[in-house]
This record gives structure tokens, C-alpha cells and sequence, in this order.
């Protein structure tokens, strides 16, 4: 017999990699590790996020397919908490699911998370002596890093590493040509894994864009020969447009990085792919 299964989205403590996912959410099914709503997200001060549905932000997590009887397990952690049908977006398309969430009154006195990401937030707050950032584009090479002066940043390079889900592809268009982001189709990537000091974050949030909303941090998990290193930094473009070319310098970088550092089944696919962008 068929088990009855919901679409749900989290934000908080069952995400992956937190709190309570290997408990609760370890055979439910994954549908999208990049997903958004509308809403608010805040800090309880108790090790947990709660959230609201709002139209004037956003708040980020993952989708996955769980059971009845998983979700019933799920409303004895969240007791309190509304069950709450809500559109959820993907780089694939919105989705309808169920979130836990909270009204606007029971969050009048807690701190917002101004991010929208539980994860991000836990970074800032806990500042490690390090964490791993994952680059796909010009970062890859480190031309830019020394024209910044914060190549010291970046001298532990762990490796060329791969990303499942994901796929390489060119969404932020400027005036001279588009600069690579990450799309969630399915598909696998490469790119440059780092261990960096805490004190590069400011320079790459900087660098990205992110208070400016041009990109922003997400998690994933990157695989370097036999290992996976889990909750690597890195940054996905928010408004994405129709893929064209990159410039001349842009491209350079990438296929600098690359060529250094990921296989060469991989540099041939990214070459081919950037030759069938049409050039602004």
C-alpha cells in the first residue's frame, strides 16, 4: 500500500545538516535544496528559528517529500506552531507545501533575521576560526582576490570539487556580458573548494553582492576526492535572467580556475556551454 506523503518546507532546525533533520527528516525525500517563501524569519533565542508570512521579505530553506507519518512526528516538535499552506519557490518553479509558522503578534519581540537564512545567520553568529567557501566563477582564479589585496585569504586550497543537483549557468546579465551562478535542475558541477578565515566573509559578501540582493549565501555540500564537506559556503544569484555570454575577462577567469583544478570532462562542458550563449 502507497504511505500517504506532503510536500513540506523547512527553514530552521530540520534542514540539513541541523538540529533535528537526522531524527526527523532521514527518510523523507528531497525536492529542492534551494527554495524560498514570503515571509519573516526570526531568532527565538532557544537554538530555533520560527517564521512568518509576510509579503515584504523572504525566507530560504529546502523542499522535501515527507510521509504522514514523519509529519506527524514533526507537529509534536512544532507544537504551538500553525501548519500552514504556502507557495513555495524553486529554481524549477513555485510548489505548494505546508511550513510551520507563527502569527505576527507572537514575534513582536524577537530578533529578525534580516538574511532569511537560518544558516547564514548561525555563521555570523558563531564566527569559526574557519569554514569552507565553494566558487564556480571568476573566484576560482585569483586574479580578483589580488587586485583586493585579500589573496592571503585564500591560500588553502583544498581542491576541485563537485556539486550534485546543480548546474553552472550564466543568469546575472550586466551591460558587458553575465557572470555565472548555480541553477538547481538536477544536473552535477565543479568548481574550487576553500578554507578560508573567518575574516573573509566580509570580503566575499562584499564581493557578492549580497546586501545589495545581487547574490546570496546558500549551503551545499561538495564532494573532493573520497570526502564530502558539509555546509560549504557559496552564492546563488537572486534575480536570474536568460543565460548570455560572459565577457572576454569574466570567461578568462573562469577557464584559468578550471583549468588548474577540475577535470577535464567538466572544462569541456563549460567552454561548450559559454561558445552557445549568445554575446550581448
Amino acid at each position: 500500500m502507497t504511505k500517504e506523503t506532503k510536500t513540506l518546507f523547512v527553514y530552521g532546525t530540520l534542514l540539513k545538516h541541523e538540529k533535528y533533520h537526522e531524527t526527523l527528516m532521514k527518510e523523507s525525500s528531497p525536492l529542492a535544496a534551494s527554495a524560498w517563501i514570503k515571509g519573516r524569519l526570526y531568532d527565538t533565542g532557544e537554538g530555533y528559528p520560527v517564521c512568518v508570512v509576510s509579503e515584504q521579505s523572504t525566507v530560504y530553506g529546502e523542499l522535501y517529500e515527507v510521509s504522514d507519518e514523519t509529519l506527524h512526528k514533526i507537529d509534536e516538535l512544532e507544537e504551538g506552531y500553525d501548519q500552514q499552506e504556502i507557495e513555495v519557490m524553486t529554481d524549477q518553479g513555485p510548489r505548494s507545501a505546508v511550513a510551520y509558522t507563527i502569527c505576527k503578534q507572537k514575534a513582536s519581540s524577537l530578533k529578525e533575521i534580516e538574511s532569511g537564512c537560518w544558516k547564514s545567520y548561525q555563521l555570523w553568529e558563531r564566527k569559526p576560526s574557519s569554514f569552507y567557501y565553494f566558487a564556480y566563477g571568476s573566484c576560482m582564479d585569483d586574479a580578483r582576490f589580488k587586485l583586493a589585496k585579500v589573496e592571503h585569504y585564500f591560500k588553502q586550497i583544498i581542491g576541485g570539487g563537485t556539486l550534485d543537483r546543480f548546474t553552472t549557468r550564466f543568469t546575472l546579465v550586466r551591460p558587458d556580458g553575465s557572470r555565472a551562478d548555480m541553477v538547481e535542475d538536477g544536473g552535477e558541477t565543479e568548481g574550487v573548494l576553500y578554507e578560508v578565515p573567518f575574516d573573509a566573509i566580509r570580503y566575499l559578501y562584499k564581493r557578492e553582492g549580497v546586501n545589495e540582493g545581487t547574490y546570496r549565501p546558500a549551503f551545499v555540500d561538495v564532494t573532493v576526492g573520497d570526502q564530502v564537506y558539509e555546509d560549504c559556503l557559496t552564492f546563488l544569484v537572486l534575480k536570474k535572467s536568460e543565460e548570455i555570454a560572459p565577457p572576454g575577462h569574466y570567461r578568462s577567469e573562469i577557464e584559468k580556475g578550471a583549468d588548474l583544478y577540475l577535470s577535464e570532462a567538466f572544462r569541456k562542458k563549460i567552454r561548450s556551454h559559454m561558445d552557445s550563449l549568445m554575446k550581448p
